[in-house]
């Protein structure tokens, strides 16, 4: 038994609905691949700055502060003749112990971007990796990567090495080398056989992602949104005016005309050049109507015809058989 088809109505809104659906799907890779690039733009600006900071103390030797003996290298005690018994000390901290300490103030900050430094041989225990450090660690060691980046749970990790300069060979260079301070805070056994170019570590950013959909809906704007689905709603309007009702209409009346019945074709004003395919089979219809009707109206006459020639045949037999 044949299938039966759908009404052109409903097939035309089976596609419609696809080709939304596929779009709607295109739409979410690109808005995706897109959000994710601006997220590694803020991880590399993140990173810039670190590095910026980590040159600025590297130039400079150490930074000293005043009154911060939380963490650091070395102390210095300043005296003022003038005041002897109100000393003021000021602690060093080389570029490692600097940044490590920006880390932390931003970590503690409401900035929604974290980073840290960390390698595979740290001189401080707090900085090993995690698991996405290690395994950013393992990709760009050897100089395979210039970067490394996951997803990892609601989370964008992004990791960039960083390498050992001549600056940071004095501390983590040879250990018999080192600064006295240096092996007084961290001992002889971690952070040191590093050569200048060698891979240092990494800096690993963090950035927390939002709901890409609410992201979507900032990005187009309540507006965009209605005017989408007001575009989809002119779309069937044209489609089921201008194409499913005439032709509906142009059904009916081919119907009409093929049972024999009279069927008015409405092209009163319908231009006989017009390019709209509607408006020729429009056109085609009403003439089809009229030669149809030119047919039946011979076919009629003929009948009428040939009904009197029989009935005048009947009248002359009968009366020769009179004679």
């Amino acid at each position: 038994m044949a299938k039966k088809r759908l009404s052109i109505s409903v097939q035309f809104l089976v596609i419609l609905a696809i080709i939304m659906v596929l779009n709607g799907v295109v739409f979410y890779y690109m808005l995706k691949n897109v959000y994710q690039q601006e997220l590694k733009a803020q991880a590399q600006t993140v990173v810039a700055n670190v590095e910026a900071f980590g040159t600025w103390v590297a130039n400079n030797g150490r930074v000293w502060v005043k009154d911060n003996p939380k963490s650091y290298l070395g102390k210095v005690s300043v005296v003022d003749p003038e005041f002897p018994s109100q000393a003021i000390h000021f602690y060093s901290k080389n570029p490692a112990l600097a940044q490590r300490e920006f880390s932390e103030t931003v970590a503690a900050s409401s900035s929604p971007a974290k980073f840290r430094m960390t390698s595979t041989n740290v001189m401080n225990p707090n900085n090993a990796p995690d698991s996405f450090e290690r395994r950013a660690l393992a990709a760009v060691g050897g100089n395979t990567l210039a970067e490394y980046f996951e997803v990892v749970g609601n989370d964008y990790r992004y990791a960039k090495p960083v390498y050992h300069n001549a600056s940071c060979i004095a501390c983590h260079g040879d250990a018999s080398t080192a600064p006295a301070d240096v092996i007084e805070r961290y001992g002889r056994n971690n952070g040191f056989g590093f050569k200048e170019g060698d891979v240092a570590g990494i800096i690993s950013v963090t950035i927390p992602q939002r709901n890409l959909f609410s992201g979507a809906v900032s990005v187009f704007g309540l507006i965009e949104v209605l005017a989408i689905g007001a575009s989809v709603l002119l779309i069937l309007w044209f489609v089921r005016q201008r194409i499913i009702v005439p032709v509906r209409t142009i059904t009916s009346m081919a119907e009409k005309i093929s049972k024999g019945e009279s069927a008015d074709v409405a092209s009163i004003g319908i231009d006989s050049n017009s390019k709209n395919e509607i408006d020729q089979l429009t056109l085609a219809t009403n003439r089809m109507a009229t030669s149809f009707g030119l047919a039946m109206k011979k076919m009629n006459e003929s009948r009428k015809a040939a009904q009197q020639a029989i009935r005048v045949a009947k009248t002359l037999k009968a009366q020769q058989g009179k004679e």
